[in-house]
């Protein structure tokens, strides 16, 4: 095989590339791009926050600060806006995760078996370790 073959991978990307751009116009791109403006980090930040109850807001606040106290002189204003819209957009799914109860005799939903014939490595050297 040559060097320079190429994959199924390889070609069926080039094809939807090829596909996309034969469909899309480069000023039509350039004038949807131009129309949507960007929202700064941090009114997303904010907005993000704002759609929180608050007691998540008061926690993602809380670790924001604790952020700040200790990385703050290393972080940008949009290193930090982009943070704190990253722990106000993830608060909601912690919040799920703590709704939901646990007790110390729930079993877990899948046990965990070790299958020592799944990998031939392995089982050869189990045999050889007990032989």
């Amino acid at each position: 095989m040559s060097k320079f073959s190429i994959t199924r991978r390889g070609f069926a990307k080039g094809a939807a590339v090829a596909a996309t751009a034969a469909l899309l116009h480069p000023a039509e791109i350039l004038a949807q791009s131009a129309a949507t403006p960007a929202m700064p980090l941090a009114q997303k930040a904010q907005d993000s926050l704002a759609k929180l109850p608050p007691a998540s807001r008061a926690e993602v606040e809380a670790k924001f600060s604790e952020i700040v106290r200790r990385y703050g002189d290393r972080l940008s204003a949009d290193q930090k806006a982009d943070i704190l819209r990253i722990m106000a957009e993830s608060q909601p799914g912690l919040d799920k995760l703590r709704e939901f109860l646990l007790h110390n005799d729930d079993q877990p939903a899948t046990v965990f078996q070790i299958s020592r014939k799944a990998n031939p490595a392995i089982a050869a050297a189990n045999e050889k370790g007990t032989a």
